[in-house]
Formats: structure tokens, sequence, C-alpha cells
């Protein structure tokens, strides 16, 4: 691999064999016959095997120095901030971000889109060269086709919830996943105009109204926001020694007596030496 293949990303590889499998909500076993696949950045938990790690971002491309050019132009276009973790060989992975796993088969001639910052694992690159919708990026919605047959892994902190999308549909682009079908999407704003000259805001100004034949896959909130009113809660409380007027953790949530769901994730030493590798 060439210089320029390395740092954008290569130039497009093939799909890999592997057998996908939820070991806990928050972990999957990935059973690696044939590489490459490719794993969220910092989500590989433990390995074995004969096994080799690269980065890259799984965009295909043509191939030849045309095609990395269009893979170039289709990762600035999309903004995919985000390099991937590829990797080769044969051998047992473990993986997980700290979300709920959600293991899902792509038929051949079906086509899934994710939002990136989803996206735990996938045993093929994206082709996302009829993905590129101004109305959405204007959002700033970043989204990866995939093309079945194929498995992609995303997460989400809470079961989401799948939605029928057979008239418009209005879809809080913060707690959109992914989707499937023949959907599209057009940006909309629901504010009023009384509110806006009021300087009032509702928190749902900016939707998405989802047109077409297919599913959608939405958190149940905008964990973003929750996981970023968790982090000041905690700041606050840890500045304090725990003591003073600040708001304490909810049940459950604290540091102290609880576990805390900021923890990438829920494994221990005991835990993590059990992990079955055959």
């Amino acid at each position: 691999m060439g210089l320029l293949d390395s740092l954008f990303g290569g130039e497009g590889p093939e799909s890999g064999e592997a057998e996908v499998t939820e070991v806990r909500d928050e972990v999957i076993k990935v059973d690696l016959a044939e590489g490459p696949v490719y794993f969220k950045n910092d989500s590989i938990i433990a390995a074995r095997g004969d096994l080799e790690f690269s980065a890259t971002k799984p965009v295909r491309a043509s191939g030849g120095p045309a095609g990395l050019l269009e893979k170039i132009l289709k990762i600035k276009l999309l903004g995919l901030r985000r390099y991937f973790v590829q990797v080769d060989g044969t051998g047992v992975l473990y993986a997980g971000d700290g979300g709920k796993v959600h293991v899902m088969e792509v038929p051949e001639g079906e086509r899934l889109t994710v939002n990136q910052d989803r996206l735990l694992f996938t045993d093929t690159p994206a082709d996302v060269a009829a993905q590129l919708d101004a109305s959405v990026l204007s959002t700033g919605l970043i989204d990866l086709g995939f093309e079945g047959p194929c498995q992609v892994v995303v997460t989400a902190e809470c079961d989401p919830v799948v939605i029928e999308v057979e008239e418009p549909v209005l879809v809080d682009p913060e707690c959109l996943i992914a989707w499937t079908g023949d959907v599209t999407f057009e940006a909309t704003w629901e504010g009023s105009a009384l509110d806006l000259l009021l300087g009032r805001k509702h928190g749902e100004e900016l939707m998405l109204e989802a047109h077409g034949t297919g599913k959608v896959l939405v958190a149940p909130y905008d964990e973003r926001l929750r996981r970023l009113e968790r982090m000041v809660r905690r700041s606050g409380a840890r500045g304090h020694g725990g003591h003073g007027d600040e708001e304490e953790p909810e049940e459950g949530e604290g540091w102290e007596g609880g576990e805390s769901p900021s923890d990438p994730l829920d494994l221990d030493a005991d835990d993590l030496f059990d992990l079955d590798f055959d």
C-alpha cells in the first residue's frame, strides 16, 4: 500500500467473511474466516489469531488512481471524520463501544444506510455513490450505504424503535440511526415565526421528513445530549468532592454505589478471561 493509499484509506478493499454473534447487550463476537472487515476505532476489546490491523475509511472505490481520487472526494463530501480499524487474516475478536449492539443482516439486493457515528462493525466497505443528498448533508447527518448481502452492527444506548415509512414521517436527525428501503429525506423547519422572534426554542425546529417506502431505525432520545448532561453533572460533583449544592447523581447513575453508564464496557477482569475464543 502506498503512502497516499495509507493516508486516505486504501483503494477499495474487498469484503471479508465473518460470523457475528451477540455475546451480551454491549459486546459482539466476530469469528473471522477471511478479512478484511472493519470495526469502529478503539472498539476491539480482545482478539486472538493471525490478525493484521490497519487504519482505514471503509468507502468502496473502483480501484486505480482514478478510484483513489473518487474515494477521497466521497470522503470529503460525506465529511467522514473517523478512521476505522481494518482487520485482515483469521481469528476471533470481541468488540463494543458501550452501547447496545444490534446485528443486522442485509439480504442480497437490499441497501442499508447507517449514520457513521452509529456504525460498530461491517464486513464490507460502504458504497456511497447514491447517498449524497444535499438536504440531508445540510443537517450534519453523515451516512454510509451498504449493499447486501452483508452484515452490519450498529449501537445505541437504549433499544431503538423501528418506524414504518408509508407516508411522510418527521424524524429528529439526532436520533436517526439507520434506514432501509426506498426512503429519502428532506430537511424541514418546524419552528414558528413568533417563537423565532421572541427567541424561544422547543428543540424540534429542525427535523427530517422521510418520504417513500421503507423503515427507519431511531434512538428513543437524543443520546449525545443525555451523555453531555451526565458528563457536566459528574464533572461538577467531582470538582466539589461530591458535596455542596451540585445536583446529586440520579439513582443507578453515580460513580459511587452504582455503575457509570459512561463506562465503555460492562466488563471486569474475570469477565475478560471468561470470554470464549473457541
